[in-house]
């Protein structure tokens, strides 16, 4: 059988790559994550978070969110932040840490980061209202690999689309969910290694 010429090689390779970049016909929602959570009163919440696309290119872009099954009765923080040492995504039990840091820092007003909440406080088009049933649907804007000084998606910190209980409970970690993303530089760069 005769070898594969370097150009049939570089188009496998460049296919290989592609579906990396984070294109927009990606499937929208790409990343899933859930939990059942009881409350300290005794009520129950089945939390669903999906997002995509998980893979962005180098230089960021913007991820679909939405959520369904949230305690309306706590408001909460939909952001990208550093996924914290220790958690296991998918594993609550190992849910110990406030995640972080997050985008936008403490510049909110960039659409990277949102509170859903009911109480009617809180920034124009950055805090929105739950609907039915504790869903939500939005954007994050502006999502990148450099969340802060010395801290890079893929590099120095694993991160994620994450929602968490808001700054009227910032101790609780029942409404933390993760749903991973990757850049296409570190992911490809990764592949090549």
């Amino acid at each position: 059988m005769k070898p594969p010429t370097i150009a049939v090689a570089a188009a496998a390779a460049l296919a290989a790559v592609l579906p990396l970049a984070g294109t927009s016909t990606a499937v929208p929602f790409a990343g899933k994550d859930h939990r059942t959570v009881t409350t300290a009163a005794g009520d129950t919440f089945h939390l669903r978070l999906k997002a995509g696309p998980t893979v962005l290119p180098a230089s960021g872009g913007t991820v679909q969110v939405k959520g369904a099954g949230y305690n309306r009765a706590q408001g909460i923080f939909l952001a990208f932040c550093a996924i914290p040492d220790g958690v296991v995504v998918g594993d609550p039990t190992t849910y110990k840490s406030l995640p972080g840091p997050c985008l936008p820092g403490r510049e909110n007003q960039d659409g990277s980061s949102r509170r859903i909440t009911d109480t009617g406080t809180g920034t124009p088009g950055i805090t929105l209202p739950y609907e039915k049933g504790g869903t939500f649907r939005t954007t994050l804007e502006h999502v990148r690999p450099e969340i802060a000084d010395g801290v890079t998606c893929d590099v120095t910190v694993r991160c994620a689309v994450v929602t968490r209980a808001d700054f009227t409970a910032t101790n609780d970690r029942l409404y933390d969910l993760f749903i991973p993303v990757h850049f296409a530089h570190a992911t490809a760069a990764q592949d090549k290694g």
